[in-house]
């Protein structure tokens, strides 16, 4: 009975999702985000705090697609729907960059509706993908 036990995880494992992967974590900006906040320190962005939202897209490539160039492409739609791409260069296996919306523009926007992360090599191909949950690809309408 161990030995099938044994086989049945090592097949698991094998057969099991790989360490690579992207990922996207979205952050809520306001006045509670500030060290100053919790520690309560004089700080004088206390007087007219950030408010916005945050992206942090995390990847984790392994060194067979860092020879192929890539790029980590975030696509954004807006509340007001409209749309922007931000492309960030892959140098390393395991990384991160950020994407902020504060104040005056996310007041313009009113703050990110949905997003989508991929890791595209130089040749366009999608090595991995992560959607929100919302994610659908915005059909415009011409008047």
């Amino acid at each position: 009975m161990l030995q099938i036990g044994m086989w049945f995880f090592l097949l698991l494992s094998l057969c099991s999702c790989g360490p690579y992967y992207v990922s996207v974590m979205q952050k809520w900006v306001d006045a509670r985000y500030l060290a100053s906040t919790h520690v309560g320190t004089p700080d004088p962005r206390q007087e007219a705090p950030p408010i916005g939202q945050m992206l942090v897209v995390q990847w984790c490539v392994p060194s067979e697609i860092l020879t192929l160039h890539p790029v980590a492409v975030l696509d954004l739609i807006f509340w007001d729907h409209s749309e922007q791409r931000i492309c960030f260069p892959i140098t390393h296996k395991l990384n991160y960059a950020y994407y902020t919306l504060f104040d005056s523009e996310y007041e313009e926007k009113g703050g990110i509706l949905t997003y989508k992360a991929a890791v595209l090599t130089e040749d366009g191909c999608i090595y991995k993908e992560c959607k929100h949950q919302l994610w659908v690809n915005l059909i415009k309408v011409e008047d």
